[in-house]
């Protein structure tokens, strides 16, 4: 019994069947009772009286909803000869459109899944490197001019000059509020704020190598790169574990499919040497 609950072929079918069971209770296409047979359902016909008034600002009047009625036999018996003569083969448009289709199948079953707050805790710590919020930081900085002696300016700093007359002219910042690492990585380069790490708060320190040279730099404060708890960010939490759960079932009846057929496919290196 343990071998048949843990068999991929079972897993397959039970996938199918949630997908099914999901794709008839949100399906709105009618189902023919028969193949010669083509029936709008009521709530079809209503969704046809929605889009007219989506459209016009009005309800249909009488003769206007029966040729839209008309309009949708018309168009459903254009589609069941189209298919019967094979003209959805080979269209690419239609090709796509049915991947999406199948696509949207295959994940809907993890909408009908609420997380407990016990798994959205151990997807949180599974995966802390998505929620840990950076070390922020914040500072002011100068850029040191090419005839100016760094120790002098450091003198001058502590001794309460003005930043904005010793540093080189840039356009760079010269003061940052508190600000995530990323961001001043990006301004100020790769690896600047690692390089700020030991300095001591308070104090003008350097000088701190960048590409736009060397610079003068005074921590203000420093915060360390943190967890949050799961009650503060639980709803980005949630929103993530969906959008793994959606990529897993995907993914997973992707695979099944793909079982249920012997794949042969050219050689890439042969195709793209043609």
């Amino acid at each position: 019994m343990r071998t048949l609950i843990l068999s991929p072929l079972v897993h397959f079918f039970a996938l199918g069947a949630l997908i099914f069971a999901v794709y008839a209770a949100i399906n709105d296409e009618p189902v023919a009772l028969s193949p010669d047979m083509i029936s709008l359902t009521e709530s079809e016909a209503s969704r046809l009286v929605q889009n007219f008034i989506a459209t016009w600002n009005r309800p249909p009047t009488i003769r206007e909803l029966e040729n839209l009625m008309q309009s949708w036999a018309l168009e459903e018996a254009h589609v069941r000869e189209a298919l019967i003569l094979g003209l959805d083969r080979g269209d690419v448009v239609i090709r796509q459109r049915l991947n999406q289709k199948m696509k949207f199948l295959a994940e809907s079953g993890a909408a009908m899944v609420e997380p407990d707050e016990d798994m959205l805790q151990t997807y949180l710590e599974q995966n802390p490197e998505r929620f840990t919020q950076p070390a922020r930081m914040a500072l002011e900085q100068i850029v040191v001019p090419g005839d100016r002696d760094t120790s002098e300016l450091l003198a001058l700093l502590e001794n309460g000059a003005d930043p904005a007359t010793l540093g080189q002219a840039t356009l760079l910042p010269q003061s940052f509020p508190m600000t995530p690492a990323p961001v001043i990585d990006r301004t100020l380069g790769e690896g600047f704020h690692e390089a700020l790490a030991d300095l001591p708060v308070g104090k003008w320190q350097g000088p701190v190598e960048s590409g736009y040279g060397l610079h003068l730099v005074r921590v203000i404060e420093r915060m360390d790169s943190v967890l949050p708890p799961l009650s503060e960010i639980r709803d980005r939490v949630k929103a993530e574990w969906f959008a793994a759960e959606t990529k897993k079932m995907r993914e997973s009846f992707g695979q099944a499919l793909l079982d249920r057929y012997t794949v042969s496919l050219p050689n890439a290196e042969e195709v793209l040497n043609r």
